[in-house]
């Protein structure tokens, strides 16, 4: 930003160098930029100078300004703005840029486990089927392949390799971790209007190769466009949803999420409403009385409620 100091702009550059060397991609970097450069633009001395009470005023504006639309940040924005502000000033500190670490008691939120919200299927046929191109075949790519909007937008020609008669994508996901996906044959059918030996499959209409951004608005737009308030992402919650609810294995599912911890697998593979009602069902069946209850045994005789022998 043009008003931060001379000095903030430095350490923050200094700061994303080391960090692209450690070898995280562009899309990582460009949060934890961004993120510096509000925090040093509120700070009333700038980062080096900043202190435990500079960075309680900077996390408490944060949760209780409201945003342009009149909302207040989800928690796990919040979450995130903290953890970028407390990395840097780990590397500020062993770098010995600053003297002490201003960050190290500013609480990190606990952020609650999430829950899946997948895309309606009907919606989802609805979508697909009136969606102008490219946005149709980037519906497919997220509800059949589980591609995020950076793996989308990242597809070159040279990507695609046909093994054995298969064709497959090879890309890179999020943390850098490459994967090798099979393409579903209607996701090849789609995507055949696009392909070319190299360079992006999608391009702007400008002709400038798509970014992450682009396909996220634009498909965003686009619902919105037709009545619907759905995002990409919701789309890939459908994909781990029903992948999920065909294999029950849910390492599976891990591995073809791209997903480093298996909890957060976990979060995409939702429980279908039917087997649920079906499993309380049968629990609340256990706890009905029998429709036929075995017999009393007749009282011997000679005893009361007995018949005396002839």
């Amino acid at each position: 930003m043009g008003h931060n100091s001379d000095d903030d702009r430095l350490l923050i550059r200094l700061h994303l160098d080391w960090f692209r060397r450690t070898g995280v991609s562009p899309e990582t970097i460009k949060p934890r930029r961004n993120l510096l450069n509000r925090l040093a633009s509120a700070l009333p001395n700038g980062l080096r100078d900043a202190t435990e009470q500079d960075l309680d005023e900077w996390q408490s504006a944060l949760m209780n300004t409201p945003k342009s639309d009149g909302d207040l940040r989800d928690i796990g924005t919040i979450a995130g703005y903290t953890s970028h502000c407390r990395r840097f000033f780990q590397w500020a500190l062993l770098n010995e840029h600053v003297q002490r670490d201003p960050s190290l008691r500013l609480p990190v939120p606990r952020v609650p486990r999430g829950k899946p919200r997948p895309i309606p299927t009907e919606d989802l046929q609805v979508a697909l089927a009136c969606a102008p191109e490219p946005i149709k075949t980037w519906l497919l790519l997220a509800a059949c392949m589980g591609l995020r909007c950076m793996e989308i937008a990242a597809i070159k020609g040279q990507d695609i390799h046909d093994i054995d008669g298969r064709l497959f994508l090879d890309g890179m996901g999020k943390g850098q971790k490459a994967f090798r996906l099979p393409i579903p044959p209607d996701v090849v059918d789609a995507l055949r209007p696009h392909m070319r030996a190299k360079g992006p499959l999608f391009r702007t209409p400008t002709g400038r190769a798509t970014n992450p951004h682009d396909v996220s608005k634009t498909t965003a737009d686009w619902f919105r466009s037709i009545g619907m308030p759905y995002a990409m992402h919701q789309l890939r919650h459908w994909f781990a949803t029903y992948f999920y609810q065909s294999t029950k294995d849910v390492l599976m599912l891990r591995e073809v999420m791209r997903h480093e911890s298996l909890r957060t697998s976990q979060i995409y593979a939702q429980t279908t409403t039917e087997a649920a009602t079906a499993a309380m069902d049968q629990l609340g069946g256990r706890l009905r009385p029998k429709a036929t209850r075995r017999r009393a045994k007749p009282a011997p005789p000679n005893e009361p409620g007995g018949v005396a022998a002839a």
